[in-house]
Parts: structure tokens; C-alpha cells; sequence
């Protein structure tokens, strides 16, 4: 008001640009009052001083003249301005602008009509009248149309020199009429394009402000206790505060609280705020409404005794259960009696209710109303509701212990049907089922059945076998002729508890006697009949995925406050549906040798998990471990040994498949990995800890007899000199004859590294000389024969040489196409090959050893030179070995050969390598007889360097003794690769 006259006088001196002000609150907030005021003290001089104050001056300003129109006059006759006119006794002067038909005056009209004297112009309750104006027609247009027009030039003329004297101050009630407050502020807006600038609003009784608590106590309270009384009653509030942030319910902040308690006592200062939601609803009286509803709450409070338990009027205190308490706050707004009803009050019925009943407490309907305040706003973008921070500030008060407020709001939240959540986490009621009430429409539309294949589905994938070691198959509620145990698997069942009695259900211990592999099943199941609730978690949890399911069908965003409360729901009954097959599977039975009897044994289960991550295989396993009836020894170990022994392997020799099946029948045996069972098994063999024998394994192997093992090589693979390695087995001297078994009193071998033959068939015969070990058979060792041959041309003929790598081999040969092994003739020497011969056929012999027969095509349309069968295989034998330097040349020899085909034969690996920075060398050779790959070769290379830990010092360097391509094609596509010339190779180097 002080800002009204101050503004208002200074511009009847002329001495203010500010030539409009607009009252802008709604209804009941002191508009007409402050208009009235202003027309009083602007009319008579005398009592300007007294209202004002002695500080005004009136400059010989004198009365000023006022002029008024209200809206709710709506069938004024010639109009606003017509109205203006009569009051300043100018109808005569001015009739021009009504008679024949309204017109909108312009700007010197207007001037004309006002200049002179200080003028004030009210213009009250506007809305309403054009809002009627648009029902009268004028001309192509109306009324509305018209008197809007008439405003702008008004406002615009005001800028005018002539009249800097005069003065309006309208009123603005947009929120009630929409449709006229349009047009107003289509007059502002063009009133702000022609001068540039706003009108000031002034704000009769600031909401915002202190004041709406001055009028509150002087209306509703006789008498206010002193100010030590209140800052008392303020720290007691900021102590609670405090105390709640400590329990981490709320950030609010506790010092905002203690200085807005003393100047809002003996209300909350949240009132103010939530009032400032909902005060520009439509037909919400700003002030009056406010002064009204308060009254109410007081009353019941007072009436009830509730006051004597209250140290602030709050705003959770309004009784929704009280019949005109509940209409005036369904009147302001309408669409939120649902969730009243149903959610907040309702004779106990209500959603909040129920749950301070359950936990003994009150503060969770407190919360509710605390939240339907924050959300009566019924106007575009208001806010609606508050963070659970803003609700703790807001509910917090000396003597209420709100410890239990965590699960309590956690509770109601779950359970409400109209709370909703906006992107910044303020929850709020609409008048529209939320999430909540979907839910459980969903779960009251499912079956049991469709619940129990959700909990099939759901405890399936906690228990789900990932590593597979303790057990490889879930069963979750399977019919009992379902239950197909198998010797290679253990079975998981989760089966019902038993209701008919205590233990384990008898259908489950029949099936567990008559089976015969009692070490492959166990059973997850309970004594208690909690599957009702279960199954009620497992509806819950169908539906919420159905929800999230159904929202990313129709692309709803992942930041979507729905999506994700949804999502958040899905975490919270995913815990809950975990917490009720916690309560559920609490036995878990297991087969054990108990006191020398096989028998089923219980073990008490109970499911730990974190949040919604809960691995169930890790849990069965920790028991199994903790009754020794798991292990995750190491299988080669003596212990898993002797474990195996003990109650396995029982018979002096056994076939596998006996072991295994022990193992599944036998409930003294230990579970394991799957694998580990084999393990143990190929390690002992490998070992030489145990023997195999047929398909039998013999624990208590036979006393190993001597023998030998005889390593070869040939230096020239055209002679029959060979260089042998003798390595005794068991034994430390060996005996040695041509052609026959050698005896005791046979030679020995002196050099065991590089002793060198020529003949044919040598025998060995190893002893141990300590007499530990029964000396063995001999061992028998065949010199290779191989027989080579060259044809050439001799004039018209051509002629054949054949040659054997042993000195005095007889060869026999063939021109005719029959084995030369049984009808040859014997090679004297080279010899003229027939004309009608289209094949020799040779092999060599000595001491009934035979080479390899040679197939020699004969071609009589070519001359002879190097030959090579491009069909046939064909074997390279390159003098002095084939060979390969590095790394590098190592594995691109490699590439290149298995690009062709080929592999390896009489193979040596030479690596160098640095270990602790000290170069080291080693070898490796394999049997000449032995072909190897590629893969194999690069596989023997990796694990030596990996053995050696030697990854970047080492080198591999190799001989070849023989290259085997598989067709003499493919051989000289290598060549081809290689660049080379068939000069290059010697006749005597290929093999066919």
C-alpha cells in the first residue's frame, strides 16, 4: 500500500514516468480495498498526511479526480470509455464514439477527454467484463475486440505530456478468468511495444512475505506467548532437524527452519511455501480462502485436543476425515479426491493409515497430507510435491521419534495408487493410477500357476550352474517323474516345503532309496509353509517386468521419472521375491556316509545376498565345502589320491567306467569338478602311478621289466650307415648280437650317444646290474633298406640303374608289370629296358629286410631326365637336411610348406634362449618315422619358449630330414613359390 500512494502521488504531480499500476493478486488478497484507499486519500487532502504519513507533501497538488469502473457492471451502455466520460460530466462532448454504433477512441480522443486536472483512473474486476463483451457483437467484430482497443490507445496516451497527471491502476484476476486475462495481456502487449516497458506490479498482501502470517495471527489468535517462549520452541525444531540429518533422512537445511519458525509462530513456515503451489488456482480467494482454511485447522485442533500436543500449526494437521475440512480441500482441487480416498484418509481405511497402524506411529499420513498440499497447484507448469529431503524438514517436531521412518515411507510408497515422481525425485499426487495400482491390477489377474512358472523361471537363473563344478542341472518345482538322475550329473531340486510334516517330503526319500545313483542329487526345500507369500512376490515380479516390458515397447526414455520409478520397483521385488525364497529354501539335503550309512543329511541353507546379485551356485557350494561334502582339492594331489582309494577304487584293478559309477552311487565319495574324477585317472597313468592293462587300471602296477629305447639317424640317407642312441630303461648295461638275441655273454654297447651300424638287424638285451629289476625281452632294432634308381638315354634304348643304400643288398626287378618280389629278376647291373615295357617294378632285400617297392613309369615319347609323378606323393630328402636359421625363417618355412600341403619327417629343433640374462641352448628330435604338422611344430615351439619364460630372447632354428608333399604337383607349385630350378634338386633327393 505504502508503494501504491507513494507511486500513485508522484505521478499526479507530474513528476513520475509510471503512469499504470496493476494489482496482481487473486481473489481476496486486498485489491478493491487498496483501490478504494487510494480513491479516498487521492479525493480528500485532508487525510493524506494522517494515512500517509507527515513525511508526505502535497505540493499543492489538492484533490485529485477520480474515475472508476468495475467489470461486474456489464451493461454499461457506451462502453468503458463512455462510462469515463459521464463521470467527468463530457457525455455531450464525446457522444460521437457511441451514438450510430460503438468506436474505440484514439489517442487524442483520449487525451482530449483526460487532460487538465490529476486524474486516477480504477479499473477493477476487468476479466469478467470482456469476457461478456465477446457475446455482443459490434460491427464485424464485438465488444471485447473493441474494448481492448479502447485500452491500448489508453494506455499508449498515457505517455503523452498531456496527460503525465493521470494515473491508472488496474486489477488482474488471470487466474480465474482465462479467456479475459488473454485479452488483457493483449492490451499490455501492446502497450509494452509502444513504450517500451512494463506496468509495476504491486501485490497487496505479499504471500511471499511475512505479512500473510501477521494477518494469520491477528485474524485466528487472542494472544501469542513472548519471543523466549517461541526461539525455544524454534531450537527444539532445529535440534530435531539436526537429529534426522544425522540418521540420514534429510539435507534440509536446520538453520533456514529456526529463523523461519520465528517469524512464521505459531505456524510451520512450510505453510507459507506450500501455500505459494496452490494460490493461484482458479477461484482460490488468495488471502481470504487462506484465512478460512486456517481457521478450520485451527478449530479441529483446538476442538480435538490436538493442540495441546502441537507446538507449530502445520500443514499436515488439516483432518481429511472431517466431512468440511475434506471439501474445502477437494474444492481447490477436484481430480485429487481419489487419491484422498484411497491414499491418504479415509476413516482407516486409506493407504497411509494402515501403515501408521502397522508400525504404531502417525507421521506416515502426516507425510501423505504433507505431500497432497504440495500437490493442489492446478495451474500450467506449477510445482507439484516435495523431495523425501523437503518432506523430513517439513515433518520433523520435538517428542516425534521418526527412527522407523525409512521403512515406513518405503512402505507407503509401495503401496500408494496415485504418488508419482517427476524428473527431480518430487513425488506428488495425480489423479492417475501410478505404477503401484498397474502392479496390482496385473497381480491380481495372474494365476498361481503362471506364479509358479515365475518362480521356476526366476530361481532357475539365480541357481543357474555357471562354473558347473559342485552340480550341472537345476530342477526347480519338477513333477517327481521328472527327477532323471544321470551317473555324469548331479541334480539340484528346489522342491515345495513339506506341509504334511516335518523333513523332507516322502516322495522325494522314496525316489532318493530306489535310485541308484544316490551321490547325484540333493534338495533345496524348507519345513515351513511360507509359499504364499512367495507366490505373491513371484506375481509381483511377473508384472513389474510386464510394465518395463510394455514401456520399452512404446520407446518410453530410460530417464523418464516412470521409467524409472519401474525400474527401481523391479530391484525392490526382485529383493523381496529373494527374501521370500530366503524364507522358503532354508534345508538343504544332501547324500553323506553318516556313522558307516549312506543317508540323506540336512544342512541348515540360508540364501546371503547383496542387493538383487545373488549367486546361488556360490551358496550351495560354501555349505557343501563347510560339510566336507565338496572339495576343490587339487586332483592330483595324494590326498584326492588316497580319498580315491579309499572309497573307490577298492579292487586291486578296475575298468574307468566302474570308478565313475562308484562315484555317482556311492554318497561317501566326495563332489568335485566334473573332470576331476579323470584327471586323477590320466595322471596316475601318466605317471606310471598306476598301470593300464586292457580297459582294466591296476593300482598295484607289475615290477617294471628292462628294455631299451633306440633313437636313429642317418647321416647319408643314401647308405644304410646309421648312428644310434641306446637309452636303457630299468637297466645300466647292455648286450648286443647281429641277427640273433644277444645273451649275457654277448658284447656290450660302450657309446650310448653315437654308435654306428651297418648292419641290418641288431638286437639289444638290457640289464640292471644292481639285480633290482627282472631283466626284460630283447628288443629288436631294423636298419632302413631304401632303393633308388636313375633311367637314361643310350642311343635308341633306354636304360635303368638301380642302387641300394646297403652294401651287398640283393635287388630284384620286374619289366612286365608282376611283383618283383616274387617273380624279379636280380639286379646285375643297369640293363636295357624292353620296348614293350611300360613299368619297372624294383626292390631291394638283405637279411629279410625289404625296402620300399619302386614304381618306375617308362615314357618312350620323351627323352629321360629328372622325373617327377606329379599324382604320387613325393618325399624331399635334401642332402645334409633341410634347414632354417631364426625365428623368422623358421615360421615362414613353415607358412610356406603347409600352404602346399606338406609335413615333416626326422624332425630337430635347435633353440637358444636367455634366462636371468644368461644364454642357454637345446634340442629336440623326434623319431624319423614320426610326421608332424605345422601346427604340431609351432605347438612344440610355443612350449618350449613358454617353459623356458623366455617370450622375446629366443630363437628357433630347424633340420628336416624329410619334407612330405601329397603329390608331386604340389611339390612343384612349392618350388615355384621358392624360385627355384629343378637343376637345383638331385634325382637322388626325391622319394615316390
Amino acid at each position: 500500500m505504502a508503494v501504491l500512494f507513494s507511486t500513485a502521488f508522484e505521478r499526479f504531480k507530474g513528476k513520475s514516468q509510471q503512469q499504470l499500476i496493476k494489482l496482481t493478486q487473486s481473489m481476496g488478497g486486498g485489491k478493491t480495498h487498496n483501490m478504494i484507499s487510494l480513491g479516498l486519500i487521492a479525493k480528500h487532502p485532508d487525510f493524506r498526511k494522517q494515512i500517509i504519513g507527515k513525511e508526505y507533501k502535497d505540493d499543492g497538488l489538492g484533490p485529485v479526480e477520480v474515475l472508476a469502473f468495475s467489470g461486474r457492471e456489464s451493461n454499461t451502455p457506451n462502453g468503458i470509455w463512455g462510462e469515463i466520460a459521464r463521470q467527468l460530466g463530457k457525455e455531450t462532448e464525446f457522444k460521437s464514439l457511441w451514438e450510430g454504433g460503438l468506436r474505440a477512441p484514439g489517442q487524442s480522443e483520449w487525451i482530449n477527454m483526460l487532460k487538465g486536472t490529476p486524474k486516477l483512473i480504477l479499473l477493477d474486476e476487468l476479466p469478467p467484463y470482456l469476457e461478456n463483451a465477446k457475446t455482443i457483437t459490434v460491427g464485424q467484430g464485438d465488444l471485447a475486440i473493441v474494448s481492448t482497443t479502447a485500452l491500448a490507445n489508453l494506455f499508449n496516451a498515457l505517455n503523452r505530456t498531456e496527460l503525465s497527471n493521470v494515473l491508472i491502476v488496474i486489477s488482474d484476476l488471470k487466474a480465474n478468468y482465462q479467456s479475459g486475462t488473454r485479452l488483457l495481456q493483449s492490451s499490455f502487449s501492446n502497450l509494452e511495444g509502444e513504450v517500451n516497458r512494463f506496468a509495476l506490479d504491486i501485490q497487496p498482501v505479499g504471500s511471499s512475505s511475512d505479512e500473510i502470517y501477521d494477518i494469520l495471527r491477528t485474524k485466528l489468535f487472542a494472544q501469542l506467548p513472548d519471543k523466549s517462549v517461541v526461539n525455544e520452541i524454534a531450537v527444539a525444531y532445529k535440534s530435531k532437524v539436526e537429529e534426522a540429518k544425522n540418521l540420514g533422512f534429510t539435507n534440509y537445511n536446520a538453520d533456514k527452519l529456526f529463523t523461519g519458525i520465528k517469524e512464521s509462530y505459531p505456524f510451520h513456515p512450510s505453510i507459507r511455501e506450500l501455500y505459494e503451489r496452490f494460490r493461484e488456482n482458479q477461484n482460490f480467494q488468495q488471502t481470504r480462502d487462506l484465512i478460512r482454511l486456517m481457521r478450520k485447522v485451527v478449530t479441529s485442533m483446538w476442538s480435538s485436543g490436538l493442540a495441546e500436543k502441537r507446538f507449530l500449526v502445520n500443514a499436515y494437521d488439516i483432518d481429511l476425515n472431517e466431512s468440511g475440512m475434506n471439501t474445502t480441500i477437494t474444492q481447490i482441487k477436484p481430480s485429487l479426491g481419489n487419491a484422498i480416498s484411497k491414499d491418504i484418509a479415509n476413516e482407516s481405511r486409506a493407504t497411509a493409515e494402515l501403515i501408521d497402524a502397522q508400525y504404531k506411529i502417525e507421521f506416515i499420513s502426516q507425510v501423505a497430507k504433507l505431500l497432497l498440499v504440495a500437490s493442489l497447484a492446478d495451474v500450467p507448469n506449477a510445482l507439484l510435491g516435495l523431495t523425501q529431503s523437503e518432506l523430513v524438514g517439513y515433518l520433523v517436531e520435538p517428542d516425534k521419534d521418526i527412527t522407523s521412518y525409512r521403512n515406513a515411507f518405503e512402505e507407503f510408497i509401495s503401496q500408494a495408487w496415485y504418488i508419482h515422481s517427476d524428473k527431480d525425485g518430487r513425488l506428488h499426487f495425480q489423479n492417475v493410477r501410478n505404477l503401484i495400482a498397474e502392479l496390482n491390477s496385473l497381480v491380481d489377474g495372474y494365476d498361481e500357476e503362471s506364479a509358479r512358472l515365475e518362480i521356476r523361471k526366476f530361481l532357475e537363473d539365480r541357481f543357474k550352474p555357471v562354473l558347473s563344478d559342485c552340480y550341472q542341472r537345476v530342477l526347480v518345482f519338477p513333477a517327481i517323474d521328472q527327477i532323471k538322475l544321470e551317473e555324469d550329473k548331479i541334480h539340484l531340486v528346489l522342491f515345495e516345503p513339506n506341509i504334511a510334516g516335518s523333513g523332507l517330503n516322502p516322495d522325494l526319500v522314496r525316489l532318493y532309496d530306489d535310485t541308484q545313483y544316490k551321490n547325484r542329487v540333493m534338495f533345496l526345500t524348507g519345513d515351513r509353509n511360507t509359499m504364499d507369500n512367495l507366490l505373491r512376490r513371484a506375481k509381483e515380479y511377473k508384472a513389474i517386468q510386464r510394465i518395463i516390458a510394455s514401456m520399452r515397447s512404446e520407446r518410453v526414455a530410460e530417464n523418464n521419472p516412470q521409467f524409472e520409478m519401474a525400474v527401481d520397483r523391479e530391484i525392490k521385488i526382485g529383493q523381496q521375491f529373494l527374501s521370500s525364497a530366503r524364507e522358503t529354501f532354508v534345508k538343504l539335503y544332501y547324500p553323506f556316509n553318516f556313522r558307516g550309512q549312506d543317508k540323506l543329511v540336512d544342512a541348515e541353507f540360508l540364501m546371503d545376498f547383496k542387493g538383487n546379485n545373488y549367486n546361488g551356485e556360490d551358496q550351495i557350494k560354501k555349505v557343501l565345502t563347510d560339510r566336507q561334502k565338496f572339495t576343490a582339492e587339487d586332483p592330483k594331489g595324494n590326498g584326492f589320491k588316497e580319498k580315491c582309494l579309499q572309497r573307490l577304487f577298492t579292487l586291486d584293478e578296475m575298468r574307468r567306467e566302474d570308478l565313475k559309477n562308484r562315484a555317482a552311487s556311492n554318497p561317501a565319495w566326495q563332489w568335485h569338478h566334473p573332470k576331476a574324477l579323470d584327471e586323477l585317472i590320466d595322471y596316475c597313468l601318466r605317471t606310471s602311478i598306476w598301470f593300464q592293462a586292457g580297459n582294466y587300471i591296476q593300482k598295484n602296477p607289475p615290477k617294471e621289466e628292462t628294455s631299451v629305447t633306440v633313437q636313429a639317424t642317418w647321416s647319408d640317407k643314401n647308405k644304410s650307415e646309421a648312428v644310434l642312441k641306446i637309452i636303457p630303461k630299468f637297466g645300466d648295461v647292455v648286450h648286443y648280437e647281429f641277427d640273433q638275441a644277444p645273451t649275457l655273454a654277448s658284447d656290450k654297447i660302450t657309446d650310448f650317444n653315437n654308435w654306428k651300424t651297418e648292419e641290418m638287424v641288431v638286437w639289444f638285451l638290457c640289464v640292471d646290474s644292481k639285480g633290482v629289476q627282472e631283466t626284460g625281452k630283447p628288443y629288436k632294432w631294423v636298419n632302413k633298406l631304401n632303393l633308388r634308381f636313375n633311367t637314361y638315354d643310350a642311343g635308341d634304348e633306354k636304360k635303368i640303374k638301380l642302387e641300394a643304400s646297403a652294401t651287398d643288398a640283393k635287388i630284384l626287378y620286374t619289366t612286365d608289370g608282376s611283383d618283383p618280389k616274387e617273380n624279379g629278376a636280380t639286379y646285375a647291373g643297369d640293363f636295357i629296358i624292353p620296348k614293350d615295357s611300360r613299368f619297372v617294378l624294383a626292390i631291394a632285400e638283405k637279411k629279410g629286410i625289404y625296402s620300399d617297392k619302386l614304381d618306375i613309369p617308362i615314357n618312350w615319347s620323351k627323352p629321360e631326365g629328372f622325373k617327377i609323378d606329379k599324382v604320387k606323393p613325393l618325399t624331399y630328402q635334401k642332402r645334409g637336411m633341410y634347414k632354417t636359421n631364426n625365428n623368422k625363417s623358421t615360421y615362414e618355412e613353415l607358412a610356406l610348406f603347409e600352404k602346399h600341403g606338406a609335413t615333416f619327417a626326422e624332425v630337430f629343433f635347435n633353440f637358444t634362449f636367455k634366462v636371468n640374462g644368461k644364454e642357454y641352448w637345446s634340442s629336440v628330435n623326434f623319431d624319423a618315422s614320426l610326421h608332424l604338422s605345422k601346427q604340431q611344430m609351432e605347438a612344440q615351439i610355443d612350449f618350449m619358449r613358454t617353459s623356458m619364460n623366455a617370450n622375446t630372447d629366443f630363437e628357433t632354428s630347424l633340420q628336416l630330414g624329410g619334407v612330405l608333399f601329397p603329390s608331386g604337383q604340389s611339390f612343384e607349385d612349392w618350388m615355384a613359390d621358392k624360385q627355384m630350378q629343378l637343376s637345383n634338386i638331385k634325382q637322388e633327393e626325391i622319394i615316390q
